[in-house]
């Protein structure tokens, strides 16, 4: 990690992510469906993700209240809002890009993140999905900020910083779960 990237005060997890072997459960049917804890914003994703993302940078931590943040990358025209206000909290992000982030204005359920560089882009939290026990990372970020006991699955990409591009991260999602094998990984 270039020194320049070090924080002085902050631990950094320089010498890697655990990997363990986990049979990674199939992808869901679509639709899938999701929604904020009081029910008032609810959303399909009409097609197959991009990736599921762990992004392991202080800002997702916090956001989340966890050691990590979980997302799906969804393309914007496969997620159907449906229901309830938001509320959108603009900030910019640990890239220096700016991205919207969207919550239930009811609850404060934070649902995705809309980037601004990726017009096209929804970064949906995976923790909204009703059913999320499929949504196991297949790339990891800033992983130099991950927990002491951070793991990551034999096949996942693990990235330092984020010294890749979103389809670095999309292509090992589809090595994993190839097109037309919806229903589990090859």
């Amino acid at each position: 990690m270039p020194d320049s990237l070090l924080r002085p005060g902050v631990r950094h997890n320089l010498g890697g992510m655990k990997h363990i072997a986990v049979t990674r459960p199939p992808l869901p049917k679509l639709p899938m469906q999701g929604g904020c804890h009081c029910g008032a914003v609810r959303y399909a994703v009409t097609a197959k993700p991009k990736a599921v993302n762990a992004c392991h940078c202080d800002d997702c931590k916090r956001l989340s209240g966890g050691p990590f943040g979980l997302f799906l990358h969804v393309a914007k025209d496969a997620l159907d809002i449906s229901g309830g206000a938001r509320d959108t909290f603009r900030r910019t992000g640990g890239s220096g890009n700016r991205i919207n982030i969207e919550r239930c204005a009811a609850c404060g359920t934070r649902m995705w993140h809309l980037p601004e560089v990726a017009p096209d882009l929804v970064i949906l939290c995976a923790g909204t999905l009703d059913d999320s026990t499929w949504a196991i990372a297949t790339s990891h970020i800033w992983t130099e900020y991950a927990a002491a006991d951070a793991v990551a699955l034999e096949d996942a990409l693990v990235v330092e910083s984020f010294q890749t591009t979103r389809p670095a991260l999309w292509a090992r999602f589809s090595e994993i779960y190839p097109a037309g094998t919806e229903g589990g990984p090859a």
